[in-house]
């Protein structure tokens, strides 16, 4: 195959640096969106000259879209990526995988049953200084690491959290910040000590 036509379900902020992601890949295609808001769902499409669905039943049926990026409320990343894979469509998720345990394994489960790919969204592994600790680590240049520190001072005001009725709930959000905005840092650390 040539190409690779994707689709975005969900079309909040998250959704126009997915779009752009995948306009730099030679071999990638944006095809479609799908949201449950049919108005942003238009204007996204209208923006990135592709098609959209309101529908997500006929959305997955297309024949032109083989991966599929969820772009929703991070409690919903499991639902929509089963969906997904059982449609046949390979799997991108927005960080966390999902907001439990039990949803991030049965989302895994699904893709492993359709056997399609599943991929998480963690940009931070590809930081210069994260390659480099990365590095250092697997040539054994620092020792046996027992120990690391990691801080995050990003700070989120309240009308981040009031931009989006999900933001900062445990049912979609998880919680708080340590899921929805330390993770950028604490995946990093902890992909860099795996060898």
């Amino acid at each position: 195959m040539s190409e690779i036509g994707f689709g975005i379900i969900g079309c909040g902020n998250i959704s126009t640096i997915h779009a752009k992601a995948i306009q730099t890949i030679p071999e990638a295609r944006l095809r479609a969106f799908h949201s449950h808001s049919r108005p942003k769902a238009e204007k996204m499409a209208q923006e990135y000259g592709v098609e959209f669905d309101s529908n997500l039943d006929r959305f997955l049926e297309r024949p032109d879209v083989q991966v599929v990026s969820v772009c929703t409320p991070s409690g919903t990343h499991a639902e929509l990526g089963i969906k997904a894979a059982a449609a046949g469509k390979h799997v991108v998720v927005e960080k966390p995988i999902d907001v439990t345990l039990e949803k991030a394994r049965m989302l895994i489960d699904a893709c492993h049953q359709a056997r399609v790919k599943l991929a998480v969204i963690f940009q931070s592994r590809f930081l210069p200084a994260v390659q480099i600790l990365k590095s250092a680590i697997d040539r054994n240049r620092l020792g046996r690491i027992i120990v690391g520190d990691a801080y995050v001072k990003w700070y989120r005001t309240r009308e981040y959290y009031e931009a989006a009725r999900w933001r900062g709930t445990l049912a979609l959000d998880g919680g708080g910040a340590l899921i929805n905005q330390s993770i950028h840092t604490i995946d990093p650390f902890s992909i860099s000590l795996v060898p």
